[in-house]
């Protein structure tokens, strides 16, 4: 989880650093990446509600992870703000402005962070190890990871993976040697 979470946080690192350097023929690419980050987003939370975490709190007991479920609360709102912002961008309905983009992404992102750093102190291994046998946790990480395959949109999650992961990581998607390299 904290592989997935910090290719999040470098995508958003990346749209900050990006926004006001952007402008002409590039805006629409670069909004396009900012909306394929913020689907990847709702992806990862509906995932984790709808199996994820009723999986877990199957043997972690009922409401163990409810947390993490009301901490969606205090940023998705905001997060889905952010988004009609960047379709209206896209459309032409709005002009784009780096300094706007950014203030706005900030109404949601240091509470989805700081969500991100709780969840994986609720997710922590040792206590997953005591309540789980491995074959517990391979058949929902098998689970979760058949939900996250046939929902997922692949000409997006890909390069979106390859450029906000970290190549130190070794963790989903397994990607062949030479692509590894060539990331690096």
């Amino acid at each position: 989880m904290t592989a997935v979470h910090n290719t999040f946080i470098h995508g958003i690192n990346s749209i900050a650093y990006h926004a006001s350097r952007v402008s002409g023929e590039k805006v629409k690419p670069f909004v396009f990446f900012c909306l394929v980050i913020i689907e990847h987003l709702h992806h990862h939370h509906s995932i984790e509600e709808a199996f994820l975490f009723p999986a877990l709190e199957g043997k972690l007991g009922e409401g163990t992870l409810s947390k993490n479920v009301e901490q969606h609360g205090d940023f998705v709102p905001q997060m889905e703000e952010f988004e009609v912002y960047l379709k209206d961008v896209r459309s032409g309905k709005l002009a784009y402005d780096g300094k706007d983009l950014v203030a706005r992404m900030q109404t949601f992102t240091d509470e989805m962070v700081e969500h991100m750093s709780d969840e994986i102190k609720t997710l922590d291994a040792g206590r997953m190890r005591t309540a789980f046998t491995e074959k517990q946790l391979k058949d929902i990480d098998a689970g979760l990871m058949k939900i996250a395959l046939k929902s997922v949109n692949f000409y997006t999650t890909m390069p979106f993976t390859v450029i906000c992961r970290n190549p130190e990581t070794p963790w989903f998607p397994t990607f062949p040697a030479p692509l590894k390299w060539a990331t690096r």
